[in-house]
């Protein structure tokens, strides 16, 4: 089954270890796995050949890991000190989430800790966003996401069944 897979082109080296043992797994269980950049290329317009690549999919997984992260220290004096580090996802998970929304795709979204905003939000989409950090080897065999995940199979099942197309696979 083609599933559209919505993340950053590359990923920090702590996660991508992670990511290439959820890949293995996922095509172990039959996915084939859909995202522009990845093994896609198309000619068309970036916008249209994402839409293009979730209308062939059953399914649409978005995974936020950090792209972007900003420390910001300020000290006034010596009682008074602010920190904080803002972390920021490629704004194509925003894009990609909401496309695959619009299409009504089954979507899943997994947020590293700290990612937030748009469709990371809880109650945007009124789906679970699942917060998990993915620089874990192990983090899809935990409980927090296989459950969820395998509602969001069920539901990318019952797509696949209505519209066969949606399973083919990728050329």
């Amino acid at each position: 089954m083609n599933v559209f897979v919505s993340r950053p082109s590359v990923i920090g080296p702590e996660f991508q270890t992670a990511y290439d043992a959820f890949q293995s797994d996922l095509i172990s269980q039959g996915f084939v796995l859909r995202r522009l950049g990845g093994a896609d290329y198309s000619k068309k317009p970036p916008l249209r050949a994402v839409i293009d690549l979730i209308r062939d999919s059953c399914g649409a997984l978005i995974l936020g890991y950090p792209q972007l992260e900003f420390q910001h220290h300020a000290l006034r004096s010596a009682k008074f000190q602010n920190n904080f580090r803002c972390v920021y996802p490629t704004p194509w998970n925003q894009i990609e989430g909401a496309l695959a929304y619009a299409c009504e795709s089954p979507v899943l979204v997994v947020a590293h800790p700290g990612i937030e905003g748009g469709v990371f939000d809880h109650g945007t989409t009124g789906e679970c966003i699942l917060h998990i950090d993915l620089s874990e080897t192990d983090w899809f065999h935990k409980a927090q996401f296989t459950q969820p995940f395998k509602e969001w199979l069920a539901e990318v099942q019952v797509c696949a069944k209505r519209q066969p197309s949606f399973a083919k696979v990728a050329p």
